[in-house]
């Protein structure tokens, strides 16, 4: 009997050193370590709801931690489990994870951050919280994502990686900056001197697409996905078709902030913790493209491998989004289309383009001239091509140039700091060259630097 209990013993202390092995990854040279490898799920749901602020409250709010039983890693697997099932109308309380699993955070190197991004085949970098299942949501309907507030944590980066990025051969080296976000100020400290205030957005939201399987985060599409709409910030709405049964929705890749274009490839890269969202279901809504609205303005927008493309099929859904709402002609849309024309560039890196319209809530509004030459507010530069990311390419240099003069900075800062503030727009597009006018504000500067 005795010799029966050792060997139980043993046993059992043997598994237990395999366990705490197999979670001593923070620090390889601790022999004891003090924690078991985290619980993986499924989460409790009736454990995620937040106690209600009145006895006939009707909807709910839930919970969603981002921990290893509610996140993926650079994919949307539409064959997942949902994370959480909700009601049209209730409210979500997301936690989001840093890039690479929560991996990019102060002190990882750019070399680490490189090994990571190509350690796995069609794998983003984007770690996702999610999906989130709708009742009642089915093929055909929309998704109606209400952003009610974002709580960025306290830290934030940048990092590019050759061979990406608008200008790979002007930059061939990794790089990644690290910066303190001033939660109470709602800026970060750029270097000695610039300092950016922050609108913080998620650059991913995304629904399930149609046929099942596991598909890469980094290209957007109709779904949503990584469409770094900067103009996604509190108090704004977004509008996601539904391809599958519940939607599935996804967040992550979140923001404290990006330039229109996000040149150097990244953003100001961070981590939520809240991204506060109602969601409703909008029945029976055609729907070919996400849309978004700000208390001013409806977005349309356009995403494709070709940034010329994405131009047409940004001003394509423009005017038949102008159609529909105000019972239009195509002539008469188009325009209205012109007279307010607002159409930035939302990225150019990300192997799919893409750029956004903004049109007025208040159609009497007259889009006002881009600016061409600098002004007391702004540096300016303009491109034109026939080419569209030519276009994009040149007013984009010709600003890095201008910069890295006027204020005696390295070219590879200047880099940076416009993918983080630079706002490239096109100019009304008929034929012939395309027009890109890109501004950097000059109060980035603080007084006395």
């Amino acid at each position: 009997m005795a010799k029966k209990y050792q060997v139980k013993k043993l046993a059992s202390a043997a598994f237990l050193s395999m366990l705490f092995a197999s979670s001593a990854h923070a620090n390889p040279n601790v022999g004891n370590p003090t924690s078991l490898p985290f619980y993986a799920g499924p989460l409790e749901q009736t454990l995620m709801v937040a106690p209600a602020k009145t006895a006939n409250q009707p909807n709910v709010t839930y919970i969603l931690p981002a921990t290893p039983a509610t996140s993926q890693w650079g994919v949307f697997d539409n064959r997942l489990k949902p994370v959480l099932s909700i009601n049209p109308g209730d409210t979500v309380s997301i936690q989001t994870l840093a890039a690479a699993d929560n991996q990019v955070v102060p002190g990882v190197t750019a070399d680490k951050i490189i090994q990571m991004n190509n350690a796995v085949p069609n794998r983003g970098p984007h770690t996702l919280t999610g999906p989130i299942y709708v009742v009642g949501a089915e093929p055909g309907d929309v998704l109606k994502v209400h952003i009610n507030s974002i709580t960025p944590m306290p830290y934030a980066s940048n990092d590019s990686v050759p061979g990406k990025g608008l200008f790979p051969d002007l930059f061939p080296n990794g790089q990644v900056t690290y910066f303190h976000i001033d939660l109470q100020k709602k800026q970060i400290q750029f270097a000695p001197g610039i300092v950016i205030p922050l609108e913080p957005f998620p650059g991913v939201v995304a629904v399930g697409q149609a046929k099942p399987g596991s598909y890469d985060s980094d290209p957007p599409g109709p779904y949503g996905g990584n469409m770094d709409l900067r103009i996604l910030t509190q108090g704004s709405t977004l509008y996601l078709p539904v391809f599958m049964k519940g939607g599935m929705l996804w967040t992550g890749d979140s923001h404290a902030g990006q330039g229109n274009g996000e040149i150097d490839l990244t953003a100001i890269e961070t981590a939520y913790s809240e991204i506060n969202v109602t969601v409703d279901l909008l029945k029976n809504k055609n729907l070919e493209w996400p849309r978004a609205e700000t208390a001013t303005s409806w977005v349309t927008v356009g995403y494709d491998t070709d940034l010329n493309k994405a131009l047409d099929i940004t001003k394509a859904q423009t005017v038949q989004f102008i159609m529909q709402e105000h019972n239009v002609s195509e002539a008469d849309a188009t325009k209205i289309m012109y007279k307010t024309w607002n159409c930035p560039i939302s990225e150019v890196v990300n192997g799919v383009k893409g750029v956004y319209c903004m049109i007025p809530k208040n159609f009497s509004s007259v889009a006002p001239a881009l600016p061409s030459s600098d002004n007391a507010k702004m540096f300016v530069t303009v491109g034109s091509d026939p080419d569209a990311l030519q276009a994009m390419s040149k007013a984009s240099m010709a600003m890095l140039q201008k910069v890295a003069t006027a204020k005696n900075m390295p070219l590879t800062q200047v880099y940076v700091l416009s993918s983080l503030t630079m706002d490239c727009r096109f100019a009304p597009y008929l034929s012939g060259d395309k027009v890109v006018h890109c501004m950097m504000p000059k109060s980035l500067w603080v007084a006395g630097s």
